[in-house]
This record gives C-alpha cells, sequence and structure tokens, in this order.
C-alpha cells in the first residue's frame, strides 16, 4: 500500500514539474541584425565605355563583388605611363558630373576590410576618352595605390586632409588629396580590387563647399512615425536635380548659397509634399525638414502650406488676406490633381470663452471664406462643405488653455478629406 501511494505521489510531482515547465514562457531569440541588400551592377560597368554614373553626396553600394577585368582592359602600365595599373584584376568604372565649384572628395569603403582596393580618377576630355585612356594617351589626375591599411577597415578614396596626388604601392597612406573642380566639369573613375574572392563596396563622391546642410525625413502624419518616400531635389535657378531617389528614408542634402530648392516627396496611397526651401532658411534654422506625408482617407488633414490670417471688409465680411495666398496654393493643387475628394472645411478661432456662441459663427465665417477664396480658383463649390469650431470644441479648447494657466490657444483652421456624400 505504502509503495503505492509512494508511487502516486512521485507521479503527481513529476506532473507538477512539467506544468510548471510549460507555463515558462519560451523567450524568442533576437532578431539576427539584417545586412544591406547588395546593389545588383550593371552589365559591362567593368569596362569604360558603360561606366556607372553617380550622384552627389549619394552613396552607391554596397556592390556585390567585382567579377574580373571586363571584355576590355583599358587600364595598363608601359614604360612612358606612371601612376597606373600595372593590369585590371576585378574593375568597375564610374563617372560623375561636377554640380558646382568646389573640392572634389571621394570615400570608398569596402565590405570587407582586407580588400585592397585601388583606384585612378581622369578628367574626361570627349568621346574618345576610353580610347584615349587604352592607349595610354590621357593620364590620371589622382591615383591611389597604396597598400591596405586595417587601421582605416581598407577604406581609400580622396580628402581634404590628404597632400599627395599619387600614391604608390610603397605607401600605406589611404586617402590622396582632393581635386579642385569647376561646375559642368565630368571625371570618371576606375575601381579595383587586387582581392581574389573579394567582396563588394559602396562609393561616394562629394563636392565640397560652402553650404546648408538640410536633412529631410519622411513622416507618416497619421501613424507619426518615419517613413520611406520617393524623394526628388531640384535646384529651381539652374534645374540641377540634387537627389533622386526611390523609397529613401532620412538623407541630407547641400543648399548652396543665394539658390532656392523645390523638395518633393511621393509615397503610393499619400498626397505628394511639396515645399520650397531657401539657403538662407537652412542656414537659419530650417535645417531639418520633417516632410509629414498625409494618407490619402477620408479624415486626414490635407496640409496647409502656411498659416492662414483673416480680416474685415468694410461690408462687415471676414475675407482671408492676400499675404496668405500662399498657404492655400497647394491645396488648389491638391484638388485639382485628385477631382475625386470632397472636403470639410473648418474653421479655428481662439477664444476666451466671453462668447462661445460668437466664436463658433466667426470660426464659421473663417471656413467661408477659405471655401471662397478655393472657388475663386477654379475649385467647385459642391465639393466643399463648412463649419466652424463646435461649442463642445470650443469649451474643450478652454479647459486645455487653463491646463496651460490660461495661456490662449490659435489653433489652425482643417481642411480634412470628407467621406463620400
Amino acid at each position: 500500500m505504502k509503495k503505492t501511494v509512494l508511487f502516486a505521489m512521485a507521479v503527481l510531482l513529476c506532473f507538477g514539474l512539467v506544468a510548471q515547465n510549460s507555463k515558462k514562457k519560451k523567450k524568442k531569440p533576437a532578431p539576427k541584425p539584417t545586412a544591406p541588400v547588395e546593389i545588383a551592377l550593371p552589365e559591362r560597368c567593368s569596362d569604360c565605355f558603360f561606366a556607372i554614373k553617380l550622384q552627389a553626396d549619394v552613396p552607391y553600394g554596397p556592390t556585390e563583388p567585382l567579377q574580373g577585368p571586363g571584355y576590355v582592359n583599358e587600364v595598363h602600365r608601359d614604360a612612358q605611363t606612371k601612376n597606373v595599373f600595372e593590369q585590371e584584376h576585378n574593375s568597375i568604372w564610374y563617372s560623375f558630373d561636377i554640380p558646382y565649384d568646389g573640392k572634389l572628395l571621394i570615400d570608398i569603403k569596402p565590405k570587407a576590410a582586407t580588400d585592397d582596393y585601388d583606384f585612378l580618377v581622369y578628367k574626361y576630355t570627349d568621346k574618345y576618352f576610353c580610347n584615349r585612356v587604352e592607349k595610354n594617351r590621357v593620364k590620371p589626375v589622382r591615383s591611389v595605390q597604396s597598400v591596405c591599411s586595417s587601421d582605416v577597415q581598407g577604406k581609400t578614396g580622396l580628402s581634404l586632409k590628404g597632400t599627395m596626388a599619387h600614391i604608390n604601392k610603397s605607401s600605406d597612406v589611404a586617402y590622396g588629396k582632393y581635386i579642385d573642380v569647376k561646375a559642368g566639369e565630368s571625371y570618371v573613375i576606375v575601381l579595383d580590387n587586387l582581392t581574389d574572392g573579394g567582396l563588394g563596396h559602396t562609393i561616394t563622391c562629394e563636392v565640397w563647399t560652402d553650404f546648408a546642410p538640410l536633412y529631410i525625413h519622411p513622416m507618416d502624419s497619421l501613424a507619426a512615425q518615419r517613413t520611406t518616400a520617393d524623394i526628388y531635389v531640384k535646384e529651381i535657378e539652374t534645374g540641377r536635380t540634387v537627389i533622386e531617389k526611390k523609397d529613401a528614408g532620412a538623407v541630407k542634402i547641400k543648399l548652396l548659397p543665394e539658390r532656392s530648392y523645390n523638395v518633393s516627396l511621393g509615397k503610393e496611397g499619400y498626397f505628394r509634399f511639396n515645399r520650397t526651401i531657401t539657403y538662407q532658411q537652412a542656414a537659419a534654422k530650417d535645417s531639418v525638414l520633417t516632410a509629414r506625408l498625409v494618407q490619402i482617407k477620408p479624415g486626414s488633414n490635407i496640409p496647409l502650406n502656411g498659416e492662414l490670417y483673416f480680416d474685415e471688409n468694410e461690408q462687415g465680411e471676414i475675407i482671408l488676406m492676400k499675404e496668405c495666398y500662399y498657404a492655400l496654393d497647394e491645396i488648389v493643387k491638391t484638388l485639382n490633381e485628385y477631382p475625386q475628394i470632397n472636403v470639410d472645411i473648418i474653421g479655428r478661432i481662439a477664444t476666451e470663452g466671453l462668447n462661445v456662441r460668437k466664436d463658433n459663427e466667426i470660426s464659421k465665417r473663417r471656413a467661408d471664406a477659405i471655401m471662397n477664396y478655393l472657388v475663386s480658383q477654379g475649385i467647385s463649390e459642391n465639393r466643399m462643405r463648412t463649419r466652424g469650431s463646435s461649442i463642445k470644441e470650443l469649451e474643450a479648447q478652454l479647459k486645455d488653455q487653463q491646463k496651460l494657466k490660461n495661456k490662449i490657444i490659435t489653433p489652425q483652421c482643417e481642411i480634412k478629406i470628407a467621406n463620400k456624400r
């Protein structure tokens, strides 16, 4: 009997231990960091005629590994030619058009710190350039053929601190001297990985000059979080494309003195974001541009491109001041671009709570003033509905002001996408 009882207790004890263990939550393994996706190299880019065009300040890479010297071995050394490769091993060609005067800097980062990258920089001449290189009739303006340096993880390039135009194999100096360049010039870079079985790289070309930095951050306005978008920036005075990048996150661009720029962001299912930024704005305070992207769905606020101010004319009508017409011009463009969209215009007003019914009436008249301007710009009145701040909204506004020690809140008027009607 005792043996039976002891056996039963042992079984129950084991069952209890199993049950307790089963309740313990298994820890989820930490997600493995994902490596950047390699860029597939275009066909024939190992030959001069098929050089890859680079954009200023836009990194190209990480690339897939380089494979061989291409169909044509353009670079080779002879008795009369110095500062070039003895031969190409695993090469790739790049071209870069100089957008403005400055100093050309190049940064090359191998994926593997042990890979030994050499490079040459030529000034482009004419359509016969590649033939001239092959026949050693054009000389490189920069050559860096130093041994791979572990101190800089195999990186190489041209820098402001570099002092030598040409660096040979006996040196371990990784960076050569910058090149003084002029707008409209073009340069060709040939990069060679001497390491058999080596990995790819990332290359960035920069023209250093006086500039104001501008950081562009795409933001989903409803989710209030960072997102990606197609980013396009054009210099208005020259028509130069500063950057054109698909599905990009935060980017940094350079604004030049006495220049203005059109910044445009697009994302499927969202309104296009457009803004004009000047060098003076970026240099003063607007160094970060948060591009709030608005999803195209009922309830979304269409962003206003500035503040709205109102006045009263001789007839006692509330009108929109001419100084802020520009703030609604993007709304006009948006409504013309999306003719299927109807909107609700909501007038807002600062209130002290003395007469909320009158504040409600004035805010409605402000909404009507906005609609009148949009109608004057060709938008059908049938697509718009107006209202003022409701009594409840004004009372809630007063409560918020009390929390701020009666600091007056001045809310912005709103233009929302309406439900189908």
